[in-house]
């Protein structure tokens, strides 16, 4: 449904926003991406968009028109002390820990005098494992750019039968291994001559140890976004706050950090309120905040913070801001704009 309302936006692009931001009393947003690359990552490429620097920074130079940059702290202050944010504010951030945001989005940022938070996932610092959504865009590329034998294509499709996985000619089916099933995708690399080590070592997709100290001494922040990567909806309980509390413990501890921040990885739709009653405890809390992505929403649990993501399609953040204060609107009439949690 926001993808309607982003190409809407496209109609209306010169809706004034000033207006849209008036008439929903949502002045604080919080944009997020995960790389900003002008160069194809292998990586990515089969899963979604990835912004050059120079649609980067027009998605910034459009911020900076509508809104103010603010720091984490006065996020945080704003929800523990109950301290208004007036202006008109967007605070950014990155999920995945990539090598990107030292590279390229770091130094955009600093030019621009804009702070951000980088979500890490634990297991992937320092290049030490690859995303297993990463794993299957390398293998899909080597495939899809790659003469395949007509014995190595039955090899493959006897690979999927065992392992009773879809299958299909073109070999999308990959893309629809999940995280559970993900030990899988070592097995298929094997089969086809792909050495993860090998990827992660010639392209390091991720920050290094060093690069994130560096990051932090210029003033960014840094959280968690799980150990590994999975979709929380496929774990119990139990498993979902080891994540949690794991990744944050090491992350913390390891970067001598003072806050204690997370944000879910791919979603966070159907976290139940007793996760969150655990990990976001006044008494023995395991984070300060955590961070979803479901747009411009509320969330009944008031430390969860909803995301809008900004690497939609062709879609600039224009149209996507846009896109979602219109839906926005829409939502109110049928009182949807409010995540509640049982």
């Amino acid at each position: 449904m926001n993808s309607k309302f982003y190409q809407l936006s496209k109609v209306f692009k010169n809706a004034p926003l000033s207006l849209l931001i008036k008439i929903t009393g949502q002045n604080v947003i919080y944009p997020f991406y995960h790389a900003v690359s002008d160069y194809e990552l292998i990586h990515i490429k089969h899963l979604y968009n990835v912004r050059t620097s120079k649609a980067f920074e027009k998605d910034l130079d459009f911020f900076l028109k509508y809104y103010k940059p603010i720091e984490y702290y006065e996020l945080i202050d704003s929800i523990t002390k109950n301290i208004l944010i007036k202006k008109n504010s967007f605070l950014l951030s990155f999920d995945d820990g990539l090598s990107e945001f030292d590279s390229v989005i770091a130094p955009i940022l600093k030019r621009k005098g804009i702070p951000a938070i980088c979500f890490l996932n634990s297991a992937f610092i320092d290049n030490k494992d690859l995303f297993f959504r990463y794993k299957e865009s390398v293998l899909l590329d080597k495939l899809k750019n790659s003469e395949v034998s007509s014995g190595l294509k039955n090899e493959i499709e006897l690979w999927f039968k065992q392992r009773k996985l879809t299958y299909n000619d073109n070999y999308d089916s990959l893309l629809s291994i999940n995280y559970l099933e993900r030990n899988n995708l070592d097995s298929f690399a094997k089969l086809i001559g792909i050495d993860f080590n090998e990827y992660l070592q010639k392209y390091k997709p991720y920050l290094s140890t060093d690069q994130i100290n560096s990051l932090i001494k210029q003033g960014f922040i840094f959280g968690s976004h799980s150990i590994d990567h999975p979709m929380y909806s496929y774990l119990d309980e139990n498993e979902q706050i080891l994540q949690t509390e794991t990744s944050i413990k090491e992350i913390t501890k390891k970067f001598n950090l003072n806050y204690r921040i997370f944000s879910f990885p791919f979603t966070d739709f159907s976290i139940k309120k007793s996760f969150f009653d655990k990990v976001l405890n006044k008494n023995n809390s395991v984070a300060d905040l955590t961070f979803g992505c479901a747009g411009l929403k509320h969330d009944s649990c008031l430390k969860n913070i909803q995301r809008i993501p900004i690497e939609m399609g062709n879609f600039s953040a224009q149209n996507i801001i846009i896109g979602e204060y219109m839906y926005y609107i829409l939502k109110a009439f049928l009182s949807k704009n409010i995540i509640n949690r049982i």
